[in-house]
């Protein structure tokens, strides 16, 4: 059973409900543990982030003092890679992912329409560059900034259905274990983003993915990446009944400010 999430937004980013809209929500669900994860703040991509640090944390704080004694509320941050966050001590974990990519003096979004994928696509002569850049981009964001949690790890497939832009072939997976064996050898977290699955019939990470990590022996955490109070548990049952599928029998889970070993099915 899923008590704990942590990723999670609001409207004081990208999504479409109140801190304590979604906190309410999480109460309603069953939850013990909530974590909410705005997107830090990006001079590139001012419409998908938060204005303010600032003014976050003091929502956040404030909504974990309303909810106190019925769920906990943890203050974390979706920070982007190519744009960290100013003091990370100021947050309970930092998500680290990974949307956009840097073309010269030039910042290009992978993850929002395909016209933005397109404009990316355009600016490169191989489009095979673009997984080849963003797993580069993942391996050195792990090495070097250290994220508590591992952001939907193959969100550059996220508008890819059909090898629409790039092929998903042997070198692609290459590239992609690659980075995911980097990934497993770290001390961050990997999560499971349900997410995935509003695009393809899988979360984030992929199967084939999946199943080094479960070959490899390290635990995963399910989050649901969740935009709206009524999306909060959105795609979490196929993700569990997947995981199971392929041999997991627990996942981590953040449970009053630690990392607890939990049955799926507890």
């Amino acid at each position: 059973m899923i008590r704990s999430t942590l990723h999670n937004h609001t409207h004081l980013c990208d999504g479409m409900n109140s801190a304590e809209e979604m906190a309410e929500a999480a109460l309603k669900a069953g939850f013990t543990d909530f974590g909410f994860s705005g997107h830090a703040p990006a001079f590139f991509d001012e419409e998908s982030t938060m204005r303010s640090e600032e003014e976050y944390i003091r929502e956040i704080l404030r909504v974990r003092e309303l909810f106190k004694g019925r769920v906990r509320i943890h203050l974390g941050v979706e920070q982007e890679y190519l744009a960290p966050v100013k003091d990370r001590r100021a947050y309970d974990y930092i998500i680290g992912s990974i949307h956009n990519l840097k073309i010269g003096g030039r910042y290009y979004t992978f993850d929002w329409t395909h016209e933005m994928m397109e404009d990316l696509t355009g600016a490169v002569d191989d489009a095979g560059w673009i997984p080849k850049q963003y797993y580069a981009y993942m391996m050195d964001m792990i090495l070097v900034q250290k994220p508590d949690i591992i952001g939907h790890f193959d969100l550059v497939t996220k508008l890819n259905a059909d090898e629409k832009y790039f092929k998903e072939d042997r070198e692609y997976r290459r590239l992609a274990l690659e980075a995911l064996d980097v990934a497993i050898e770290s001390d961050s977290v990997i999560e499971v983003n349900a997410a995935g699955f509003r695009y393809r019939p899988a979360p984030y990470p992929d199967k084939f993915l999946l199943e080094r990590i479960f070959e490899r022996g390290k635990l995963l955490s399910v989050q649901a990446d969740a935009h709206r109070a009524d999306a909060i548990v959105d795609n979490i049952a196929e993700t569990v009944e997947l995981l199971r599928e392929i041999g997991f029998r627990s996942s981590l889970q953040w449970i009053d400010g630690q990392w607890r070993e939990i049955g799926l099915e507890e």
